[in-house]
């Protein structure tokens, strides 16, 4: 098999790292931007959450970033992948696999504004590996979901290897179009609102009844779709007067960015806006006003945030723990230093991973 690289490997399995060297069918080359891409952050513990699930069809993932070893090597004690973690320096795969850059050479020569995210996947069971799919994105945001590369694992497992074994440049490459389109709210900017808006908050008949009980007894995950069911406010929680939980759905992403980026929060709009249909956007509101908001995608909390005006008053709190009773499973949320008592006092252990912080929950 044509090695098509050696690079240094600070995750898991032998280092430095070739193609012929990973024990897989299939690899799942994931290209980041840069060491501070918060898009590349949330992909990265994503796959980490689903990672048996590629273990399963005899896939291994690899993350690579274009960065020195030492910076790899930081990136790896922060997240504690169970794949390969290589450090890239010259952009030795992202030029092989045809990474997009903006910005002509420029782009090239500064990753943080040139270099986009790309997913490929790899067929390894011939004597070179094939490309069977490949992501390019058109923007920092621009990513497939994990559910996509999933399916592009499962349909090159259909394939025969030999196909296109002999010209790689032949082979058709899947396309998967983005599930956000462009907003101005991917630039990150907070508008004027925003920037005043918040911070976190660190502070019947027999058989009807019988129906009840037994649709209590069913997990979140087991009863309806997240976003068919409405939200349910956890017992003991005690709101103030004229607040209510309930479900956001893609009316409320504006509302609820300028809450979020308010609180100075990393978090990017299109993450809001895949949370909004898929029931993982939750909002604290008085009367027709958003006065806190949390984003959870795939179990892990990407943001919660509470206006500044009505903080201190267990509205945070309570959106973590309305996410935890939804979710029904592990919860998990990173965030810096300053609040880590706000997340031990809602149960969750707490682990430091280099500058950040590492919270996990369990039913």
């Amino acid at each position: 098999m044509d090695r098509g690289f050696v690079l240094p490997n600070v995750g898991p399995g032998p280092d430095p790292l070739s193609f012929w060297e990973l024990d897989a069918s299939f690899a799942v080359l994931l290209l980041h931007r840069d060491f501070y891409c918060s898009e590349c952050r949330q992909q990265i513990r994503r796959v980490k959450k689903r990672y048996d699930e590629f273990e399963a069809r005899d896939a291994e993932v690899v993350s690579v970033l274009p960065e020195d070893r030492e910076t790899a090597t930081e990136w790896q004690k922060q997240y504690h992948l169970p794949f390969p973690t290589l450090a890239d320096p010259d952009t030795e795969l992202g030029d092989r696999f045809d990474q997009p850059t903006r910005f002509g050479l420029l782009g090239k020569l500064h990753d943080v504004i040139g270099r986009m995210p790309a997913a490929i996947v790899l067929d390894l069971r011939g004597d070179e590996p094939v490309e069977s799919y490949a992501h390019r994105g058109d923007s920092r945001t621009d990513r497939p979901r994990i559910d996509e590369l999933l399916e592009a694992v499962d349909h090159a497992a259909t394939s025969s290897a030999a196909e296109g074994a002999d010209s790689p440049d032949s082979v058709e490459i899947d396309r998967v179009e983005p599930t956000a389109s462009a907003d101005p709210l991917d630039d990150g900017t907070p508008t004027d609102d925003a920037r005043t808006d918040g911070v976190v908050d660190e502070g019947g008949s027999d058989a009807s009844d019988a129906d009840a009980q037994a649709d209590d007894a069913l997990s979140p995950r087991e009863a309806e779709p997240k976003p068919q069911r409405p939200l349910r406010t956890p017992e003991g929680v005690d709101l103030p007067e004229g607040v209510e939980l309930r479900r956001g759905d893609s009316d409320d992403v504006v509302a609820a960015m300028r809450v979020l980026q308010g609180a100075l929060l990393d978090i990017d709009g299109s993450t809001v806006r895949d949370a909004a249909p898929a029931g993982e956007l939750l909002l604290a509101e008085e009367g027709d006003w958003v006065v806190g908001a949390l984003v959870l995608r795939d179990g892990h909390v990407e943001g919660v945030a509470v206006r500044r005006e009505r903080r201190g008053q267990g509205i945070g709190s309570a959106l973590v723990e309305a996410a935890v009773l939804d979710e029904g499973s592990t919860v998990t949320a990173d965030f810096r230093a300053g609040v880590r008592g706000f997340w031990k006092d809602l149960g969750f252990e707490v682990e430091q991973e280099g500058s950040r912080f590492w919270g996990v929950r369990t039913p």
